[in-house]
């Protein structure tokens, strides 16, 4: 059963963080690059690389090291513009204040439709508004966009799991394992799909 704000909670830490407080960990540099101040990749090719590094993550600390790069690309290549509501929009989910929250990410989805992150944002307040079906629109664009967002993925697998869609919801969840072999929200509500079809309820 939905339950307010739980849907900001369980979503791994990334979704909701301001866009430049996930600190990058000191001599860490794009995988596979001996000498960044030789090449400096451009974004997009960063995010692959690191993408690919996260999947094959050996432990959680690595993969979170990752997750981080990951999220700063994302957010980070934004317009200043979609930077400035990024972070008054995390502010606003920080206080509870989930009117203006709402307020600067549609602004978002409005200034650029194409924006994966503002799509993602504003389904958990899609989601804490009770509004499954939205919340899944907007979940299924956001892959659409970037079908590695592991955090749509455990988003879309949440409500799925509120609207009864058990095997849809274990389907999230393993891409967003297959992706993030340690995001902790995935891992918890794969077991809980596979007890619930297997006929149990935990």
């Amino acid at each position: 059963m939905h339950k307010p704000m739980q849907f900001l909670r369980l979503l791994p830490f990334l979704l909701i963080l301001p866009a430049g407080s996930i600190p990058i960990t000191p001599g860490v540099v794009t995988p596979e690059v001996d000498n960044p101040t030789i090449y400096d990749p451009p974004p997009a090719q960063k995010l692959d690389t690191y993408f690919e590094a996260l999947a094959r993550s050996g432990s959680a600390e690595e993969a979170a090291r990752y997750e981080g790069e990951i999220y700063l690309i994302m957010t980070r290549n934004a317009s200043p513009t979609i930077t400035f509501l990024l972070e008054s929009a995390s502010v606003a989910l920080n206080a509870q204040d989930k009117e203006s929250a709402r307020t600067a990410l549609t602004s978002i989805t409005e200034l650029d439709p194409n924006f994966a992150e503002g799509l993602a944002r504003l389904a958990t307040i899609a989601y804490d508004d009770g509004d499954l079906v939205k919340a899944e629109a907007l979940l299924k664009r956001t892959l659409a966009l970037e079908p590695r967002h592991f955090a749509a993925w455990t988003g879309l697998g949440l409500v799925r799991e509120d609207l009864g869609d058990f095997l849809g919801a274990q389907a999230a969840y393993r891409e967003a394992l297959f992706y993030h072999p340690y995001l902790e929200g995935a891992k918890r509500g794969l077991i809980r799909m596979e007890a619930r079809l297997d006929g149990l309820s935990l």
